[in-house]
């Protein structure tokens, strides 16, 4: 991870969360809900921050959100924001994971903190109040999607909300329903 992206990660990490306020979606905890929800929840995250600048009457940051978020490249497949996003999450995944075999109860990166990276990347600035604001309006998140997980003893289980620490079998999405 580059210098100025752990610098960028490090300074979100330590501001984004003050206590008492909302909960924010772990990195492990995203990874563990199917595709679709997602690719719901980032949708979330992109009109949340178009809400919030909007509301801080600031239409042309809630413009280059839009642009950065929904334009492609000519001849591109993918939304160059959502690139550096994954980029961004990506790199978020190895800075949990190297604190984590520092320390287990290491601080925990966000997916907000993804987003948050990648907006300060393309010159849109966040505040503290942006940043309050931005996690109070997905901190209500609920997968819509159950998931397989496959027990210890090698039965199944679904689950609707995920523990963090159930494995998902092959990505498997199924209706939610008790046990089988």
């Amino acid at each position: 991870m580059s210098r100025s992206a752990r610098l960028l990660f490090a300074v979100v990490a330590a501001v984004a969360l003050p206590s008492g306020t909302v909960q924010a979606m772990e990195i492990r905890q995203f990874d563990k809900i199917s595709t679709q929800d997602q690719s719901d929840y980032v949708g979330d995250l992109i009109i949340s921050a178009e809400n919030v600048l909007a509301d801080e009457g600031r239409p042309n940051l809630t413009a280059q959100v839009k642009h950065l978020l929904t334009t492609k490249d000519p001849g591109d497949a993918d939304v160059i924001g959502i690139v550096e996003f994954e980029r961004n999450l990506a790199l978020a995944r190895v800075a949990v994971a190297q604190r984590a075999l520092k320390d287990p109860n290491a601080h925990r990166l966000y997916v907000e903190d993804a987003m948050l990276v990648t907006l300060e990347q393309n010159s849109i600035p966040v505040s503290q109040d942006f940043i309050r604001d931005f996690r109070a309006l997905n901190s209500d998140f609920k997968p819509k999607s159950a998931l397989v997980t496959q027990n210890l003893d090698g039965s199944f289980t679904i689950q609707k909300e995920p523990s963090k620490d159930a494995p998902i079998i092959n990505g498997l999405v199924i209706p939610t329903s008790p046990r089988f």
